[in-house]
């Protein structure tokens, strides 16, 4: 059983964020927990930024894996420095978040909600006019201040510092030594303060991640502003007249697709390297507006042109290319585990169940994975790393043994979604973790977590109905509207 940690520094106030603290705090085990984030409100990643101009800095340093660097502290503490890009640029920090302005969630309230935090029945009058009264689906706005509630109804919040960033975040004789920066209106202030224990929850969408094409890099320098990313995509409206190929075969890549089909130049390219997401199938990409793509072989710096892996080329190129191709983890103020994700693909290595730390167990990361049942395996991972800060859970596996559990998970599934997503041993996961994490300690308010519910597979199972029927009305309307016009057209011959 490891040392009773009394002192717990949490980092990131989204979802994972706020149900580490809330479950930390129910442990009543700690004289200490501070959270901090650096945004200006609670939510993390579903805290909508507009204001911020979305752009990539450089495309080179994303490619090479060497942005999103560490940046230089002061020599000493407390300190008041004037602002910089390399520290106060949102773009360089890689701070604005991946919303779009109709963002809503993919994943059903009764899977998406804690186990004692319900989901509001609040429905937006875009998601009504789609897909009715009865639609899962919650829009951004509900489900940041669905995270806010998280922190105000537990008293969480004196435990908050906002606009907060943490700069480094290194052991030091046995304990955490963060170094602090917030940010004012004209100047930051530093300072330090140390911990026996870290809970990382940042989450992993912060740094766009982008596959190497031939011919990228000059392109993008060749074209300024052509490639984008998913995270910048903020509506659909910016895109009128434009030709557009998105990248991508998931949620993010077939969600902009269509929000930017009533207003680009048709037809809209999907470049798809395989089979799309197989819970949506092929159903969001058979729109008759849409033109089907394989992979990107080549960029023509010269010409503008795009050439596909079937040989097809679009001639002159396109007004925007925008990678709908995920995100990379990164933690610059962890250097020591900075540098083993520079190392690995795609994924957060040297941590067990991606969650604990294999040769540190004063330090956890709590929403470092995807596939699903998001936000709820939040709460299964934060329960169990609060009881296991608190002395209170099931020993883990020995060292040895949660090595070979990663270095067999390397071997099967390689990096990127296919390693840190769930999918789809739900259940197993879910109940590793209870496991650990054990029943609360009679006499306090600890969180009980409880057997995995196989109904809620029947309901992930029909999650994506309303969405998928929803695509199918879009393309049949779209289909007799084509057809239409082909009646006027011989009509008029």
């Amino acid at each position: 059983m490891p040392a009773k940690a009394r002192r717990v520094a949490v980092i990131g106030a989204g979802p994972a964020g706020a149900i580490a603290t809330d479950a930390l705090a129910k442990e009543q085990a700690f004289d200490t927990i501070r959270v901090f984030d650096r945004r200006a409100a609670i939510g993390g990643t579903w805290v909508y930024t507009p204001h911020l101009p979305p752009k990539i800095p450089s495309l080179r340093p994303l490619l090479a894996g060497t942005a999103d660097l560490a940046v230089p502290l002061p020599p000493r503490f407390p300190a008041d420095t004037p602002k910089s890009e390399a520290v106060n640029s949102h773009q360089v920090r890689f701070s604005d978040s991946a919303q779009h302005e109709h963002l809503h969630s993919n994943i059903t309230p009764e899977i998406m909600a804690f186990s004692e935090e319900p989901f509001p029945g609040t429905l937006s009058e875009r998601v009504i006019e789609k897909y009715g009264p009865n639609a899962p689906y919650r829009h951004r706005e509900v489900i940041r201040e669905w995270i806010e509630g998280v922190f105000l109804r537990g008293g969480h919040q004196k435990l908050l510092e906002l606009n907060t960033t943490v700069e480094r975040a290194e052991k030091k004789n046995g304990e955490w030594v963060l170094t602090l920066r917030k940010e004012g209106p004209f100047r930051d202030y530093w300072w330090q303060e140390r911990f026996d224990a870290l809970v990382v929850a940042t989450g992993h969408y912060n740094v766009p991640w982008l596959p190497e094409i031939p011919g990228l890099l000059e392109y993008d320098e060749r074209f300024p502003g052509r490639i984008q990313h998913s995270k910048h995509f903020r509506n659909g409206d910016r895109y009128k007249g434009k030709s557009v190929v998105v990248i991508g075969g998931s949620v993010s890549a077939h969600e902009i697709v269509h929000e930017i089909l009533p207003f680009a130049q048709h037809p809209v390219y999907a470049s798809l390297r395989g089979d799309p997401i197989p819970s949506f199938g092929w159903a969001p990409f058979l729109h008759p507006h849409i033109s089907l793509k394989k992979q990107i072989s080549r960029l023509d710096p010269v010409t503008g042109c795009i050439h596909f892996s079937d040989g097809s080329v679009i001639k002159g190129g396109v007004d925007h290319i925008i990678f709908a191709t995920g995100f990379t983890f990164s933690v610059p103020y962890l250097p020591h585990v900075q540098e083993r994700i520079q190392k690995a693909y795609r994924r957060l290595p040297g941590v067990y169940q991606h969650t604990f730390d294999i040769l540190d167990p004063s330090l956890a990361f709590v929403g470092m994975l995807g596939g699903g049942f998001t936000f709820r395996v939040y709460e299964w991972q934060a329960v169990a790393v609060a009881r296991h800060l608190a002395g209170r859970a099931r020993a883990l596996p020995s060292i040895a043994e949660q090595q070979a559990w990663e270095a067999q998970r390397v071997a099967l599934k390689k990096g990127g979604k296919d390693y840190y997503s769930i999918a789809p041993d739900y259940e197993a996961y879910f109940e590793v973790l209870r496991e650990i994490a054990g029943d609360p300690v009679p006499g306090t308010t600890g969180r009980s977590l409880p057997k995995f519910d196989p109904e809620l597979l029947k309901i992930w199972a029909g999650m994506v109905a309303p969405k998928i029927k929803g695509f199918e009305e879009s393309t049949r309307k779209a289909e007799e509207e084509e057809a239409r016009k082909r009646q006027v057209v011989k009509a008029k011959l």
